[in-house]
């Protein structure tokens, strides 16, 4: 019957079944992968801290064919599945608990504007992914997959980035010696330096500082 389902945890088995002809919708979560902040990681371990079946009201029901209508057309995109599963989470989480979402720390977002300025502070300096994580108050692997998401690189390669920017700003709107803005950039050496410009731009450090220089 529409409306009828079960949370079961990891460690516990159930036999739940349908009866007749019906058709489910399966939501499996795994803690460190699925949540990107404590406040899920809360509805998570409230909601499972115990296997049991339940009922929902008739809106909840219209909302899981909605979703499963649109896990039928666009369930091949892991964006629409992470979407798609945190909204129904967040509603069962209401109608299961009767209690309100704790209010959202924006401590334990994930902020790229706080990245960079972490960066910026520390570009002499090596950055590690969990430097990163503990910024955003989050788990070094919620971090690494919600970073991929919103930037479209890896940490390292961010971090990179903004190596290679401010070098090169300070090439074109500098005196200092390259061996110097190496170090200034947090480079290991001059050559490590004239290989990452020339991979970027196709040009040596003294090529790049004779063009006009870039916006900063």
């Amino acid at each position: 019957m529409l409306g009828a389902g079960c949370l079961v945890p990891t460690e516990c088995s159930h036999a739940f079944q349908g009866l007749g002809d019906n058709r489910m919708v399966v939501l499996d979560f795994e803690l460190e992968t699925a949540v990107d902040s404590r406040i899920d990681r809360e509805i998570l371990s409230r909601l499972f801290d115990r296997p049991y079946y339940f009922r929902l009201d008739g809106q909840f029901a219209q909302l899981l064919s909605a979703m499963a209508r649109e896990i039928d057309q666009y369930g091949a995109d892991p964006h629409m599945q992470q979407h798609v599963s945190a909204l129904l989470l967040h509603s069962l989480y209401q109608r299961l608990t009767g209690a309100s979402l704790p209010a959202q720390d924006h401590q334990g977002r994930f902020d790229i504007t706080r990245i960079d300025h972490l960066i910026k502070q520390r570009l002499q300096d090596k950055v590690s992914v969990a430097d990163m994580a503990e910024a955003c108050h989050m788990s070094v692997s919620q971090f690494h997959l919600r970073f991929r998401q919103v930037t479209g690189m890896t940490p390292y390669q961010y971090v990179m980035k903004h190596r290679l920017d401010q070098a090169v700003w300070l090439l074109q709107c500098s005196t200092h010696s390259i061996a110097d803005i190496a170090q200034e950039t947090g480079f290991s050496s001059q050559s490590a330096l004239t290989h990452a410009v020339k991979n970027q731009y196709g040009l040596s450090p003294g090529q790049v500082r004779k063009q006009k220089p870039l916006a900063h």
